[in-house]
């Protein structure tokens, strides 16, 4: 795709506000697609793959664990493709670690060899160390011990706030934060799905959202 699509499709994306200032945002969901049609198929197919990564950890309780293990495997080719691999690694991990402590935490043993539970390249080092408070990742991800505390409280906005800010502030660190590029466009969508999610929260839906995820650890689903 020409590097000036790019600088119209980038300079046509309004600015987003921090997510926890915003009340409102500034561009649907289906502006954002619209803006997707300016891509040539190949940097579409990439998007699409990656946008899987969106859908991760929606409607638990009508994903089955093949649905899942068949998004885990799109976010691990994802690798093949480092710009946009930087932008989902932390994500990935992230979300990755969060399962592993809300299973922990109800008592269930570490994932069998092949279950579907998480991607990325922590999934075997979790396993591992399933007994260490922290997975021994404390030093990697010191936000660890914060969101175990949070989990095992029960202080569902504390803790999607606390993953949320994490996201976000590496987000805004990104060097593609000033590109103009497929990574830029990510970046933009995985930073308005932030802001998405935390203007969807009410202290009540947190709640709700929370003991969804719990149902999906569980495998309780209706």
């Amino acid at each position: 795709m020409g590097r000036r699509v790019y600088y119209t499709l980038i300079a046509s994306l309004p600015p987003l506000p921090r997510f926890d200032q915003a009340v409102r945002l500034p561009i649907s969901r289906e502006r954002l697609e619209s803006r997707r049609r300016m891509l040539d198929p190949e940097d579409d197919a990439l998007l699409e793959r990656a946008v899987a990564f969106l859908a991760w950890e929606r409607d638990p309780a009508i994903r089955t664990d093949q649905d899942r293990a068949q998004d885990f495997k799109r976010l691990e080719e994802m690798s093949d493709h480092p710009g946009l691999w930087a932008l989902l690694e932390f994500p990935v991990n992230q979300r990755t670690l969060m399962a592993a402590l809300r299973r922990r935490a109800l008592g269930r043993a570490a994932p069998a060899a092949g279950e579907a539970w998480g991607a990325g390249p922590l999934v075997r080092h979790i396993v591992k160390n399933w007994g260490d408070p922290t997975f021994k990742l404390g030093a990697l991800h010191p936000w660890v011990s914060d969101a175990k505390g949070h989990l095992e409280a029960g202080e569902a906005l504390a803790l999607e706030r606390l993953l949320l800010n994490l996201l976000w502030e590496r987000l805004a660190r990104s060097p593609y934060a000033c590109d103009f590029g497929l990574e830029a466009f990510l970046l933009y969508l995985l930073k308005w799905d932030i802001v998405q999610r935390w203007l969807s929260y009410s202290r009540e839906g947190a709640v709700v959202r929370f003991e969804e995820l719990v149902m999906e650890v569980t495998g309780e689903q209706g």
